[in-house]
C-alpha cells in the first residue's frame, strides 16, 4: 500500500473567521464556529476518513485539555500517521469495540485501502476513554429529515459556544473557547462540519470541510471569501442529495471514568422524535 503525504494547513479555521471579519455579510445574523485545526487534505480516493481524523485530532490536541491529556495517556501525543490510526482501530476492535464494524471490514486494516466510517472513528476514541458517540440521520425511514439534521447540527454549536461563553465571560466564544469539530458521513465519503451561519430569513448553513485535494489548494491559494468554498444548506445539491448520514462528534462529558462492555457497543446516540444531543 502507497501512502502519499497529506497537504496540512495550520489553522485553518483562522483563515475562515477572517474573512468575516473583513466582510461580514449584511443578512448573516448569527455565527458558530469550532476550534482552529490542521487540515489534512485527502491524497488518495480511500483516505478521506484518516485525514478528517487527523483534522479532529489535531483540534484535540491544540484546544482541550481534558481530551488531550487523555490522548496523551494513550500514547497520542502527536498527530498519528494513517497506519498508526489503522494500526489503533485494529486495537480497539481487539478490546472489544464495534465488533459488527469490526467483522464488516474483516478485523482488518493495517497496510490495506479499506474504507473506514464514522463508527471506526468513534471505536478508536473511546478505546482512548474518550467519549465518542455517533448520531444517525436516515430520511428514508421518515423519522427524520435534513432540515432536522441540520437543526441539530445547529443546537449543538449553538450550545456549545453559550455554554463556554457563559464560563468566560470575557472571551469571545470562536476564539478563546473549545469547540470539537463535527465528523460527517455519507455513502462513499466524509468531511468535517467546521461551524453553522444563521441568516436573516432563518435559512441555516453549515460550514462543510471537504478533505478532496482540491479544496485544499483553494485554500491555500484563496486570499477572499473562505467561507464560500464552504457554505452549505439544505438547497445545496451536495447535502440534499443524500438520504443516510452519520455524524460523530464528542459528548459534554469528553471522558469515559471506567471502561464498560456499554461503552464497547456504537448504536445512535440520538432518539427520535426528541433528538438531543447528549
Amino acid at each position: 500500500m502507497t501512502v502519499f503525504n497529506a497537504l496540512v494547513i495550520p489553522k485553518i479555521c483562522n483563515a475562515v473567521l477572517r474573512s468575516y471579519q473583513n466582510s461580514w455579510p449584511r443578512d448573516l445574523v448569527s455565527l458558530y464556529v469550532c476550534s482552529p485545526l490542521d487540515f489534512h487534505a485527502q491524497t488518495m480516493n480511500w483516505d478521506c476518513g484518516y485525514r478528517n481524523m487527523q483534522s479532529m485530532i489535531s483540534s484535540y490536541l491544540n484546544h482541550d485539555s481534558t481530551v488531550r491529556d487523555q490522548l496523551f495517556s494513550s500514547g497520542i501525543l502527536t498527530i498519528p500517521t494513517l497506519k498508526d490510526l489503522q494500526n489503533r482501530i485494529e486495537n480497539a476492535w481487539l478490546k472489544g469495540y464495534d465488533q459488527i464494524g469490526g467483522m464488516q471490514l474483516e478485523y482488518s486494516l493495517y497496510d490495506t485501502n479499506k474504507w473506514i466510517g464514522a463508527t471506526e472513528v468513534v471505536s478508536m476514541l473511546r478505546s482512548c476513554k474518550v467519549r465518542a458517540c455517533v448520531a444517525d440521520f436516515d430520511f428514508t425511514a421518515g423519522q427524520c429529515d435534513l432540515n432536522t439534521m441540520v437543526q441539530i447540527v445547529w443546537e449543538y454549536f449553538e450550545s456549545r459556544c453559550e455554554f463556554r461563553k457563559k464560563n468566560k465571560p470575557d472571551d469571545q466564544c470562536i476564539d478563546s473557547s473549545f469547540v470539537a469539530p463535527l465528523y460527517l458521513q455519507h455513502q462513499g465519503h466524509s468531511r468535517l462540519i467546521l461551524g453553522v451561519e444563521k441568516w436573516a430569513d432563518g435559512n441555516i448553513k453549515l460550514l462543510i470541510l471537504d478533505p478532496q485535494m482540491r479544496r485544499a489548494i483553494q485554500f491555500h491559494q484563496r486570499t477572499g471569501d473562505e467561507a464560500n468554498i464552504l457554505r452549505q444548506g439544505i438547497g445545496t445539491h451536495g447535502l440534499n442529495s443524500k438520504s443516510k448520514y452519520q455524524i460523530a462528534y464528542l459528548a459534554e462529558k469528553s471522558l469515559y471514568q471506567t471502561e464498560s462492555d456499554f461503552s464497547k457497543i456504537i448504536v445512535d446516540e440520538l432518539r427520535h422524535p426528541r433528538l438531543r444531543f447528549i
